[in-house]
């Protein structure tokens, strides 16, 4: 009998505590909140290299094109020389073929050069119409190439002396001893000159004196050297005192 009275209260007791447990408010409890795993913090990003600025591009212009260089201009020549000038000094080298003496010796001074300073002017082709040296030869003597007219050439300086060939001057009016050369422009190149002389020498042997008038002709070709030589003398006649 306490057992069941004991177990009356006991059900009595309980059902007390429920009705006082539902009756008071129950303070909620915050929600729990997980918090994630601590993650190690990652270093800030290097920011990257400043970059230098680069200075702004001009724009180079292109080269500037150099002209085709032109070739180099050719050698000037020599003015020619005056028809005159070649007159008087292609007399001037005749005029100087005595001029060279014997020593004691009997050895010839100068006369090999006063030759050579008058072969200078020729061409080695040159054709040349001179006088005869011979007194029983007609008509005159031709000469072809250098080596030939240099034998004349040689000859005179031996034979004459007292060489004087003169251009002849004219007087006309108001002009007095003028000199007349007479030239022309060479279609091949060159110029062709002719003037008038007297020509006066003596015999080497025995001095013994002639002279005549005449006239020269001399074609000089684009060189400067002469390809044609005519020397004329006629009506040569010997000097004599009175």
């Amino acid at each position: 009998m306490r057992r069941l009275i004991v177990i009356f209260i006991s059900i009595l007791i309980a059902l007390l505590a429920l009705e006082f447990q539902a009756q008071t408010p129950q303070t909620p409890r915050p929600p729990q909140t997980q918090a994630p795993p601590a993650q190690t913090p990652k270093p800030p990003p290097t920011p990257p290299p400043a970059q230098t600025p680069r200075p702004p591009q001009t724009q180079t212009p292109p080269p500037a094109q150099t002209p085709p260089t032109p070739p180099p201009p050719a050698a000037a020549k020599p003015p020619a020389p005056e028809p005159l000038q070649l007159a008087e000094d292609w007399m001037a080298r005749l005029n100087n073929l005595s001029n060279w003496y014997l020593t004691f010796e009997g050895k010839e001074m100068g006369r090999e050069d006063l030759v050579n300073k008058m072969m200078e002017l020729y061409a080695p082709d040159v054709v040349a119409e001179v006088p005869p040296h011979d007194d029983e030869q007609i008509g005159p003597v031709i000469l072809r190439g250098k080596a030939n007219v240099q034998k004349w050439v040689d000859k005179i300086s031996r034979t004459q002396v007292k060489l004087l060939y003169i251009q002849r001057r004219q007087t006309k009016k108001q002009f007095e001893g003028t000199k007349l050369i007479y030239s022309t422009p060479l279609l091949w190149g060159g110029v062709g000159i002719s003037f008038e002389i007297i020509a006066a020498w003596s015999r080497r042997e025995d001095r013994r004196k002639f002279t005549g008038p005449g006239s020269v002709f001399l074609q000089y070709n684009a060189d400067g050297k002469i390809d044609r030589l005519r020397l004329y003398v006629g009506e040569i006649s010997e000097v004599t005192a009175l």
